[in-house]
Order: structure tokens, then sequence, then C-alpha cells
């Protein structure tokens, strides 16, 4: 009798301590959840310009997610035209090819060696975008 009694008394406990034991692994694992999912993207800035011949027509910070390439912000910011990748038109100021007037952009005094759909910003770019008569 006491050998049921003893064994029985050990099988609850055991069923107590493993019950115990779930309960707290699966808050541990909601709480991990939770504060993944909590984390944000950090926003980035980045000053754009726009001028047309050599005069300065509009100054603006923009915020953007990282990755993001200029082609989208500009699109996000701006109201942009666009023709096979290349940007046509900014905010109504249009290039005109009989003047062989046309936008580029440097990017940090540089001029940019990657179209507008390939090169992604870093946190405090300055983009120029020029829209000018080439020669």
């Amino acid at each position: 009798m006491k050998k049921k009694q003893l064994l029985l008394s050990g099988l609850v406990l055991g069923m107590f301590l493993v019950s115990g034991c779930t309960t707290q692994a699966n808050e541990a694992t909601v709480t991990t959840t939770t504060t993944q999912e909590s984390v944000a993207p950090v926003e980035q800035t980045a000053t754009i310009i726009l001028q047309e011949d050599g005069k300065e027509i509009t100054k603006e910070v923009v915020s953007f997610e990282p990755g993001a390439v200029v082609f989208d912000v500009m699109d996000e910011h701006f109201e942009i035209v666009h023709q096979d990748g290349f940007i046509t038109s900014i905010d109504g100021m249009t290039q005109d090819e009989a003047a062989n007037k046309y936008w580029l952009y440097d990017i940090n005094g540089e001029m940019a060696l990657k179209g507008a759909k390939e090169l992604a910003l870093q946190a405090g770019d300055e983009i120029l975008f020029k829209l000018e008569e080439m020669k």
C-alpha cells in the first residue's frame, strides 16, 4: 500500500513540475517574439537639391529606410516623370531635348556614376539634381 501511495505521489509531483516548466517556457517564447516584432527600422535622412541653370529651386531634407535607392526616394517625395529609367521631369520642370537640356545629378559633390534606380542612399547624403544644358 505504501508503495502505491509513494508511486502516486511521485507521479503527481512529476506532473506539477512538468506543467510548471512548460508554462514558463511558453511565456519566455511569447516575450521574445513580442520584443522582436516591436523593433522598427530606423529611418535615415538625406538632402535633395533641385537646380536649373545653376539656380537653386528647391532644397528638401527627406527621410528614407535603409537600402532605398535614389529613384524611389525621388518618386516618394517629388512629382517625377521617367522614361526608360531616366528621370525626365521633376516637379513640372521638364528636360528639353531641342535645347539639349537634361537632368543630371551629383551625390555628395561628385557626379553620380550609377543611375538613380541603382544608387542606394546613405544617411546624410546630399543629392543635387541639375537641369542644365549639356555642351
